[in-house]
């Protein structure tokens, strides 16, 4: 993978990873419950299972690489329709909500990574999203599995920055959250939508 390639695959991810979802709420939630400093455990089991996700996803894109290139680029723009299709339903959808955060007792570390890694890999729309995004930013030509060995990592570091940002700063979110609920939809239909058209201007950039 080229340094260009890369990097706009950063700036991508950096917009998309930033947008609140599943893994996201449960760390806020965690935070509020027992410190920043455990979320850590939380972050960590959330990306363990979407490195799980990752690989499903690179063996499926592998195998379609190798029988056909039609395919692969159908996949591209199936890509980019499934992140336009996914960003207008969070615009037009209900605000996320987070209820009965309180003190707790002292938690487990395991209990921290499982909850973390089991909301992560109960999100069916992940391998979706990894399916559609991934596709934008491969050279078929080129081995996968260098690609993807840059890719995941890249991603998985972004997703565990944010959990923690949001972690770090949860009762300025929470106070946002209860006085702009919209908003964040908003902003991540928004920021899903633009990074469509992103990645549909480069990939017919990279077809000509």
């Amino acid at each position: 993978m080229d340094i260009e390639t890369w990097l706009a695959f950063v700036a991508a991810s950096l917009v998309l990873t930033m947008t609140p979802g599943p893994s996201i709420l449960l760390g806020v939630v965690h935070a509020m419950k027992y410190g920043p400093s455990k979320t850590v455990i939380t972050a960590l089991g959330d990306i363990s299972a979407n490195f799980l996700q990752m690989m499903l996803v690179a063996i499926g894109l592998g195998a379609v690489i190798a029988s056909s290139e039609s395919a692969f680029l159908a996949i591209k723009w199936f890509g980019i329709a499934t992140l336009i299709y996914m960003g207008i339903k969070m615009l037009l959808g209900k605000p996320p909500e987070i209820n009965n955060v309180s003190e707790a007792a002292p938690v487990p570390k395991h209990k921290l990574f499982l909850s973390g890694f089991f909301v992560a890999a109960g999100n069916p729309k992940a391998i979706v999203f990894f399916t559609a995004f991934f596709p934008q930013f491969i050279d078929p030509s080129q081995p996968l599995f260098q690609q993807m060995a840059i890719m995941c990592p890249t991603m998985a570091t972004l997703d565990f920055t944010w959990v923690m940002i949001y972690a770090l700063s949860t009762k300025k979110f929470l106070g946002f959250m209860n006085t702009h609920p919209m908003v964040l939809n908003r902003v991540g239909g928004s920021a899903l939508i633009s990074a469509s058209v992103f990645l549909m201007f480069s990939s017919r950039a990279s077809q000509a």
